[in-house]
């Protein structure tokens, strides 16, 4: 090479895997901010696009025949009930599309219920992910709850036979002095509606009281302990129709499928005009 010609320029000895290195670095990250934001709606998200939560059943603890009140009905002292249900497709008549309706009526305090006869089987429960896209579902408590209804149906079978001035003392299972397998809460707990009163003035007939739900508790024994556990039959509609005698008294009301309650009418608690 003469002294006037110019050499070319030489890379740094070096640079070309710097950068190689810085790329692959850059891609690294890349990857592990994908492949987080898919996985992390997993844990916090209530759908999924790469694995989600499921709740499955485990072990079978009970497996037994037992009664199920579809309707819980108090006729306030004095006064009058009439009560029907109707419950969605398949819950009375399994496998069928036929909604079914139960109904009767009861006076001067008396409790009573319509149902049906079902098998009811508590199994256990677990958090599994299953890998796919989908919505995250939980367990909320370690028990599942289910109904295998026969078709037998019970309309107005009494719990309390009439005279009571207050349901506050009410059971809470249907047949008291024997094992139950279902527990309710159909009793008065405290005032939680406007009260009814006729003192001075005349009968009452009230607009129909409606519910499209009715919590129950499956109570049963597991690994040496009792449990009692919460389920909620959906209806198609519960309704109420109550009738209150003129100048006869007041009557505090506790609005059962108030927000919290556990569904169905009212519950009553009377005291005489002063």
């Amino acid at each position: 090479m003469s002294a006037n010609e110019i050499a070319a320029p030489q890379p740094e000895p070096g640079k070309p895997r710097r950068r190689w290195k810085r790329w692959t670095a850059i891609a690294g990250i890349a990857a592990v901010v994908l492949i987080v934001g898919l996985a992390l709606p997993t844990w916090v998200g209530g759908w999924a696009p790469l694995a989600h939560w499921t709740c499955q059943p485990g072990s079978q603890v009970l497996n037994q025949s037992a009664q199920i009140p579809a309707q819980l009905l108090n006729a306030p002292f004095g006064g009058r009930v009439w009560a029907n249900v109707t419950t969605p497709p398949g819950l009375i008549l399994r496998g069928t599309s036929i909604e079914t309706g139960l109904g009767t009526s009861d006076s001067n305090g008396g409790v009573d219920w319509n149902g049906f006869q079902a098998n009811v089987t508590v199994s256990t429960v677990e958090n599994e992910t299953a890998w796919g896209p989908g919505s995250n579902v939980r367990c909320t408590q370690p028990f599942e709850v289910n109904l295998i209804a026969n078709g037998d149906v019970s309309t107005g079978i009494a719990i309390l036979g009439p005279g009571n001035i207050s349901d506050q003392h009410e059971p809470n299972v249907l047949f008291p002095g024997y094992a139950n397998t279902i527990y309710f809460s159909n009793g008065f707990q405290a005032a939680n509606s406007e009260n009814i009163s006729t003192c001075g003035g005349p009968a009452q007939s009230l607009p129909l009281v409606t519910s499209n739900y009715l919590t129950l508790w499956a109570h049963f024994a597991s690994g040496g302990q009792n449990y009692t556990i919460p389920f909620t039959l959906h209806l198609v509609e519960s309704q109420f129709h109550y009738w209150f005698p003129a100048n006869f008294g007041m009557w505090q009301v506790d609005n059962l499928s108030a927000p919290g309650g556990p569904g169905g009418g009212w519950a009553f608690s009377y005291s005489p005009c002063p």
